[in-house]
């Protein structure tokens, strides 16, 4: 069974960042702000203090530690120790890392049930990063049975978090009608919102349905503009594209669109 493609090593690593909420212990405190400094030598000693007492966000930022080689040398089990600890005293973040690193196999045996188990029980406590893991498991049937209703929900769920990614996946449900009624108009809109906080594939996905008028008016200015953003990201598809939509406006509308593409910056959390 092949890997997800969109959960690499690098997502894996850039997703383990410091814990600050819900501090309950003057160590736990000292710890975070210390790795936040790079102290590490500092925050290794205050957030094992804290371990020890078995307090949750300095189990899940110790292990943080551990994955990343902050300070000390690189133990993914030792990290995976820690973070079934906190995961078990209730700490979301931990138990989204434990599904990460599942998924990929990232210094443990690459166990997609082990992956739904924890990334399900980050997503109950509102995780929306864990909601959109395990919508694509679902989605795919990796660790699950395949269910595309399942999914959809979990895509829905991280959608409302903002999260760029999950609301192309419902983008994606929505217009093949997968799991949701199909729904040209509605998978645009989320299309549009993914592509407004910069997401390639959904720029891409805009700039097509723009050219074709599916789900939106056609609009061959939208088009050009879109697909531009995506060409910039390297999207294959919409690099194609440009020849065809530059063909259908004048010289000056193509170049003041394609000007107005260099100047455009992604706003960030969509809702």
């Amino acid at each position: 069974m092949p890997a997800i493609k969109t959960l690499t090593s690098s997502t894996i690593l850039a997703s383990f960042f410091l814990l600050g909420s819900g501090i309950a212990t003057a160590d736990t405190a000292a710890g975070v702000k210390a790795l936040e400094s790079k102290n590490y030598a500092t925050a290794y000693k205050e957030l094992t203090a804290a371990a020890d007492q078995g307090d949750a966000v300095a189990l899940a930022n110790l292990g943080i530690m551990y994955a990343r080689g902050l300070g000390i040398s690189r133990d993914v089990p030792q990290a995976v120790e820690l973070w079934q600890a906190a995961a078990a005293r209730g700490n979301g973040p931990a138990a989204f890392y434990l599904g990460l690193i599942y998924v990929k196999g990232w210094g443990v045996q690459q166990n997609y049930a082990e992956a739904s188990h924890w990334l399900e029980m980050a997503a109950a406590q509102g995780d929306g990063r864990a909601q959109s893991a395990i919508g694509r498991l679902y989605e795919d049937g990796y660790g699950v049975q395949q269910d595309y209703k399942a999914a959809a929900n979990y895509f829905a769920m991280a959608a409302d978090h903002g999260m760029a990614r999950a609301q192309f996946n419902l983008a994606q449900l929505t217009e093949k009608g997968r799991g949701v009624k199909r729904d040209e108009a509605g998978a645009f809109v989320l299309y549009k919102k993914a592509a407004d906080q910069g997401y390639a594939p959904a720029q891409e996905r805009v700039g097509a349905m723009y050219a074709a008028g599916t789900g939106v008016a056609a609009d061959p200015a939208q088009a050009l503009f879109w697909s531009t953003l995506a060409a910039k990201q390297n999207e294959k598809n919409a690099e194609r594209r440009l020849a065809a939509l530059t063909s259908r406006l004048s010289t000056d509308e193509a170049t003041r669109i394609k000007q107005s593409a260099s100047a455009w910056k992604p706003v960030l959390a969509v809702k």
